[in-house]
């Protein structure tokens, strides 16, 4: 497994962890296609009963790495992009595809896609410092991680499009409010909430558990597979687009002052 994912089996769960706190584990399409890959892995091996998707470093996941989008230069290729795409909706796939209850343990920052990978999970436990944005729009993009399709069925059109179009963050108790999170505990409870919650899932029948995910999540396959393709079309135009570039140089220009001032 690569060093950016963590990926080890702690009894009945099996634990993920994004492991790029340096980047406040924002990912790339390397790290995306390990998930997926992880996921697919568990799968076949059959003996995980609950897995742990986390972040290192007190921080869930910052989205998409935007240096690995300047990287690929001022006119990036279509298929470049097309591949990464891809792989990052790959990852969101898996995560519903998957047999097993996946939580989302969320610590710190959710933005951008890692809002999508957490709203893809079945369950979703925060820390009290825990944020949620989805950040797309005010980067001139559109999310790809299928929240266009999974946060309304969370929390309602009106708080989606909220949180969607004006990129606000929101705290976890809010959060929990609207529907968003399950359950917020203090950041030093985690791991004991985790442990109850894999104790609940262990004495239950495991061909039972599996089959209600199965059952639940068989029915928005079908469509969160058509949403991802709308979001991947929307997402190819704007990431070409003029607005975009331009909101990434600005992000980019404000990244580097903040280091010369570090």
């Amino acid at each position: 497994m690569s060093d950016e994912l963590l990926s080890y089996i702690d009894g009945p769960i099996h634990r993920l962890t994004l492991n790029r706190p340096a980047r406040r584990n924002a990912l790339t399409p390397g790290l995306a296609r390990a998930l997926a890959q992880a996921l697919d892995d568990i799968e076949t091996a059959g003996e995980a009963e609950l897995v742990v998707l986390r972040g290192a470093g007190g921080h869930f996941s910052a989205g998409l790495d935007l240096h690995w989008l300047r990287s690929l230069g001022e006119l990036p290729a279509v298929t470049e992009l097309q591949h990464g795409l891809g792989d990052f909706q790959a990852a969101i796939l898996a995560v519903v595809r998957c047999p097993v209850p996946v939580l989302a343990a969320v610590e710190g920052t959710a933005a951008g896609f890692g809002l999508d990978l957490a709203l893809a999970c079945d369950l979703r436990l925060a820390a009290r410092d825990a944020s949620f944005t989805s950040a797309f729009a005010r980067m001139g993009l559109v999310p790809d991680g299928g929240s266009t399709f999974t946060l309304p069925r969370l929390v309602g059109i009106g708080p989606a499009l909220r949180l969607l179009l004006a990129g606000e963050s929101i705290d976890a108790a809010r959060a929990s409010a609207i529907g968003l999170v399950d359950e917020v505990v203090e950041p030093a409870q985690i791991e004991a909430e985790i442990s109850t919650l894999a104790a609940r899932l262990t004495a239950g029948a495991t061909t039972s558990v599996r089959a209600i995910k199965r059952l639940v999540r068989a029915q928005e396959m079908g469509a969160l597979e058509q949403v991802l393709a709308m979001e991947g079309a929307a997402q190819l135009q704007a990431l070409q687009g003029q607005e975009f570039r331009r909101r990434l140089a600005a992000f980019t220009a404000r990244a580097a002052a903040r280091a010369e001032g570090a």
